[in-house]
């Protein structure tokens, strides 16, 4: 039953006006720049990446996508993984026209379908920044907030599980 519920939310997916901008992705098990360098030049080999700024102190970078890219966070983790690191945190910041989210709301933004958990009924509008909850976008501990909530998939679709960010 479940299931059916989640392959008709996915049919009734809201259409949204949104393109996704940027990600802080904050990597673990960084120990030094040579480190740092690994993962930059993994990131690098992304097509629809931009730019990217490091920030070694945090073990975080500030991804820039091309405008009206298919943007696919697994790739993003993956070349992190390829580097032989892990996801701490993966924060997407995107440009909102109107898209209405609530709690369990699931959105199309180019191409993939983002699920929004522990979000209050609201519109929005301008720049927004939401986190990915999926296993292996947090540490475990954190991921424990939220896995009874997540769904991987439903209906041959990837989801990713995501709340708004509160910075």
């Amino acid at each position: 039953m479940k299931n059916i519920l989640l392959v008709l939310a996915l049919m009734l997916s809201i259409p949204s006006f949104a393109q996704i901008k940027s990600a802080e992705l904050t990597a673990s098990g960084l120990t030094c720049s040579m480190c740092s360098k690994a993962i930059y030049k993994s990131l690098q080999k992304i097509s629809v990446i931009r730019d990217i700024k490091v920030d070694i102190k945090k073990s975080s970078y500030l991804i820039t996508f091309r405008d009206e890219a298919e943007v696919s966070l697994d790739v993003i983790k993956k070349a992190v993984e390829d580097a032989g690191f892990s996801v701490a945190s993966l924060k997407v910041t995107a440009n909102f026209d109107k898209v209405e989210v609530g709690q369990n709301a699931q959105v199309n933004l180019q191409g993939n379908y983002y699920r929004f958990i522990n979000v209050s009924k609201q519109t929005l509008q301008g720049v927004k920044t939401f986190e990915v909850v999926d296993k292996n976008y947090l540490p475990v501990k954190e991921y424990r907030r939220y896995e009874k909530s997540v769904v991987a998939e439903s209906g041959g679709k990837r989801i990713y599980n995501v709340t708004l960010s509160k910075i």
